[in-house]
């Protein structure tokens, strides 16, 4: 993982460390691993996230997910094949249905 990458990623998750209250009642009310904390959360983050960062070499779209827990990371690029330093946008969201719950 690069500086840029690193840092996108720190950039996402500050954003949804001042959403985590909202998490913790999601989790509640559907009691779906209502044991996580947000460190574990953000290790789920982390982990979809490497996981994009190898699939984007071998993978040829403009568009990449990985999903798992309620947390989807969606990896967007412009062009199908993997250039290296390629310039990208990165979607986090948590969610047991495919749309964003913090609106």
């Amino acid at each position: 993982m690069t500086k840029k990458d690193i840092h996108i990623l720190d950039e996402a998750i500050q954003y949804l460390c001042e959403k985590q209250d909202r998490i913790v009642i999601t989790r509640q009310t559907l009691g779906i691993n209502t044991d996580y904390d947000f460190l574990r959360e953000i290790q789920t983050i982390e982990m979809l996230f490497e996981g994009l960062l190898e699939d984007r070499k071998n993978i040829k779209s403009t568009f990449l997910f990985r999903s798992t827990s309620g947390w989807t990371v969606q990896y967007f690029r412009d062009k199908k094949k993997y250039e290296k330093g390629e310039k990208y946008f990165l979607n986090i969201y948590f969610s047991f249905v495919e749309t964003d719950t913090f609106d």
